[in-house]
């Protein structure tokens, strides 16, 4: 049986940059507003807008959670 590495660089965020994680941010905020400002535009069907906004409120809610400034 093949010996498992139990440091994974990966896991453990130590590859990721503060500066490629605010960079991060930013994008994931300007995805988020441009999805909100769509689900809101929806005109004939607001059950379906309303849930699309819930959902990425909750999708941002989860992201604050693990540390992103969305």
């Amino acid at each position: 049986m093949a010996p498992i590495d139990t440091s994974d660089p990966y896991l453990d965020g130590s590859e990721e940059t503060r500066q490629q994680f605010t960079a991060n941010d930013f994008r994931i905020t300007r995805a988020l507003d441009s999805l909100l400002i769509t689900a809101i535009s929806i005109k004939h069907d607001e059950v379906a807008a309303a849930d699309i906004a819930a959902r990425l409120q909750t999708l941002r809610h989860l992201l604050k959670q693990v540390g992103h400034n969305v």
